[in-house]
């Protein structure tokens, strides 16, 4: 992850490690200081030293890009780089302007409105933090915006109260005597469809709340396949104990990774595991079947994505993720009868390309967008054929994806290049293979806004701030016709 070690371009002896806490050596290695790190972020990755003043330093590392003057005394931090790593996002339902949430790589969880009724977009002023740590899953109750749902590593669940600031530890915890649960890295969380205050939880089992999570109970045995990590091959063999770090800074192995319930059918659950089973339960998790072989997929795959159709209560979507094997293709798959029998909608995504995220239009029947190690996908048709979106958006880690309903926007989250914005998905929707056969058409146009643009900051752009000042942007003002 780190621990390079980089040459100073003038003094023969030192040298600088990149480590949690970036250190040198002045003496060839002999003895290590730690350089300063006053108000800047740990975990560092690479450094530069100027080599006609080398008191000049420029820092990378799981905080962005830092730069100091004066041998890491002080630090100045770059601001103005949308390159945040986001494993997760969601988004809620406050007017005028929604709220998009997200977790990020060692950047907390973060959430901020998708646009402004300023002349100029979002400024960083607007995000706020959620949730420490690294960041994954957000919820955000459908009739109170103001409470949110966010995790950090390892099944760290808070519920968080903007109005107020207060944040409540609401992890499930083992019983007395019960064995510790194994929560993933990037534990599932969902918000139950069909009630404000339910939440469903994963470790190892299902856990279920009805009260905002001041209580839970649990709902399933262990969905895993109970495998002991230490019995299992790397690199072609069964390693000893201490080969391999499998217990440290890593996920527990044996747990629940991918989550979802019907909107159509209240109860029906699907649970998804890190060793390649998918987990179905149609009486809110009294029973459970389990599937454990999947057409073209290699067996204990993880289990990457689940989603459970909102226009066809029998009908889920799985996506696979098998590139620790060294499997790098597009696993994505349909289950027309709730995950009995399954078939292949990957067909022309590109043969190299992990399938991360899926989400399904909740208004047009087939319309699919797939987030990939690569990009972005979309499809008319329910999986017959891919084409990827671009339109600005990078070549690219797409890990997250979701549809802000009332405004029609697919929200996108990258490891990389933050989040990106698809306003309005109206034109995608009434695309079909007998409109584009058409010589002319005109789409349907979504409501537009009426108001008028304020400024905080004096006149139009960055005012007189500099090139350097960062704002996202805002949709275009007035209707879009297509």
């Amino acid at each position: 992850y780190y621990n390079e070690i980089f040459a100073d371009p003038v003094a023969l002896d030192r040298v600088y490690s990149m480590d949690t806490y970036l250190r040198v050596t002045d003496d060839g290695g002999k003895t290590w200081r730690r350089l300063g790190q006053q108000s800047r972020h740990v975990d560092d990755h690479v450094i530069w030293v100027d080599p006609r003043d080398t008191d000049h330093y420029l820092v990378g590392g799981d905080g962005g890009l830092y730069e100091s003057f004066d041998r890491a005394a002080t630090w100045r931090f770059f601001d103005n780089l949308p390159i945040t790593q986001f494993y997760r996002v969601a988004v809620d339902e406050a007017w005028p302007t929604y709220y998009v949430y997200g977790g990020t790589q060692d950047n907390n969880t973060l959430g901020g409105p998708n646009r402004t009724l300023r002349l100029q977009g979002p400024a960083n002023g607007e995000w706020f933090v959620t949730q420490g740590g690294d960041g994954f899953y957000s919820q955000i109750d459908p009739t109170n915006p103001d409470i949110v749902y966010s995790e950090a590593q390892h099944g760290a669940l808070t519920r968080y109260d903007r109005k107020s600031g207060e944040n409540v530890d609401i992890q499930p915890q083992p019983a007395a005597g019960e064995a510790p649960y194994r929560w993933n890295w990037d534990s599932p969380l969902v918000l139950s469809p069909h009630s404000p205050t339910r939440l469903y939880f994963a470790a190892n089992k299902l856990f279920r709340s009805d009260d905002r999570g001041d209580s839970w109970r649990v709902v399933s045995s262990d969905l895993t396949r109970q495998l002991d990590r230490d019995r299992l091959q790397v690199f072609g063999r069964v390693q000893k104990a201490d080969a391999v770090a499998r217990h440290a800074s890593t996920s527990y192995y044996g747990n629940i990774v991918a989550l979802d319930e019907s909107a159509k059918v209240e109860g029906l659950l699907y649970a998804g595991t890190d060793d390649g089973l998918v987990q179905v339960s149609e009486n809110g998790g009294a029973d459970w079947r389990a599937v454990e072989r999947f057409p073209g997929v290699p067996d204990r795959s993880y289990v990457s994505r689940l989603v459970a159709s909102r226009h066809d209560a029998d009908v889920v979507y799985a996506a696979f993720d098998n590139h620790k094997m060294g499997e790098f293709e597009p696993y994505l798959l349909k289950s027309a009868d709730r995950g009995r029998t399954w078939k292949s909608i990957a067909s022309d995504l590109p043969e190299r390309g992990t399938v991360y995220a899926l989400v399904e239009d909740p208004v047009a029947p087939g319309l699919l967008f797939a987030g990939t190690e690569f990009g972005l996908y979309l499809t008319l048709d329910g999986g017959g054929a891919w084409v990827e979106l671009t339109g600005g958006l990078r070549t690219i880690n797409v890990r997250d994806l979701a549809i802000q309903r009332r405004e029609g926007d697919l929200v996108v989250a990258t490891f990389g290049r933050g989040f990106y914005i698809l306003d309005d998905l109206t034109p995608l929707r009434a695309l079909s293979k007998a409109a584009l056969e058409q010589a002319t058409l005109s789409f349907p146009v979504a409501p537009a806004w009426l108001h008028v643009p304020t400024s905080l900051i004096g006149g139009r752009g960055k005012g007189f701030l500099g090139e350097t000042y960062y704002t996202g942007a805002n949709p275009p003002l007035g209707a879009t016709l297509t």
